[in-house]
């Protein structure tokens, strides 16, 4: 990892929320490391990690001096990313997954520019997975195409990554610290309501581990993706009984279904 000192910095928060992320919360903040520009602020708020996630995350403070973190109780991940834009104070904001990969140097200022640019108020960027397995791509390929075809019937997102501006953000009043599973797409959906503009950026993408699809098996956690939609559309986020396990994963899980 090589110094950053001499780079351009953008007037952008990163916000990572993490619990047992000691396998991947390193591989992210190295490809920021890697970037042609820095970010005004790093932010991670881990939730209790078991592991050595906050060693990896202090391996890199030495060389993103912009790096903090935070430890708070396990409650949801919308308190974790709630508590990290308030520890910053950049104008732009970007949450991220601890188990997210910059590939290329020019990711983050590709993504910035763009944002510069178009002004979405919240805005997303495709995820590829990091496997060049067929059934990876094919799930991922789905998920990006149903995406874009719900964007004016029903929006739908994912903060892997998601960009908002700070002043909509505190409009908005957050992420709902209530919502343990589809918060991402509840802000969303608040925004718009709000006058708010999506938008799906064009010029960059992020890569996504896919841990959570080959643990569980693809077959299973498609399904499941599926019933949790219905089970919002039917019966509101509140009362949805579908959740999801944060912060229990193997290290890798290959090909299984």
């Amino acid at each position: 990892m090589g110094k950053n000192n001499a780079k351009k910095m953008i007037d952008l928060a990163v916000v990572i929320p993490t619990l047992n992320e000691e396998h991947f919360i390193g591989r992210l903040l190295d490809s920021i490391t890697r970037q042609t520009v820095a970010p005004k602020e790093i932010v991670v708020v881990d939730a209790q990690s078991q592991d050595k996630t906050i060693e990896e995350i202090k391996k890199r403070q030495l060389v993103l001096k912009s790096l903090k973190f935070f430890q708070i109780p396990r409650k949801t991940i919308s308190v974790q990313r709630n508590l990290g834009a308030g520890k910053t104070s950049a104008s732009h904001m970007l949450f991220l997954d601890a188990d997210m990969e910059l590939r290329g140097a020019d990711v983050l200022e590709k993504y910035f520019n763009e944002v510069l640019i178009r002004k979405p108020d919240i805005a997303v960027a495709k995820t590829p997975p990091d496997s060049n397995f067929w059934k990876d791509k094919i799930y991922f390929m789905v998920e990006d195409l149903l995406i874009r075809l719900l964007r004016h019937i029903w929006p739908v997102i994912t903060a892997r990554n998601l960009y908002i501006r700070r002043d909509v953000f505190e409009k908005v009043g957050g992420f709902d610290e209530t919502v343990a599973v589809g918060e991402d797409q509840e802000l969303a959906h608040r925004v718009i309501k709000r006058g708010g503009r999506l938008m799906f950026l064009k010029s960059v993408q992020l890569h996504t581990s896919v841990r959570r699809v080959a643990q569980e098996g693809r077959t299973k956690y498609s399904a499941r993706m599926v019933l949790f939609g219905l089970s919002i559309l039917l019966l509101g986020r509140k009362r949805s009984k579908v959740r999801y396990e944060f912060g229990n994963f193997k290290k890798s899980a290959g090909p299984s279904d």
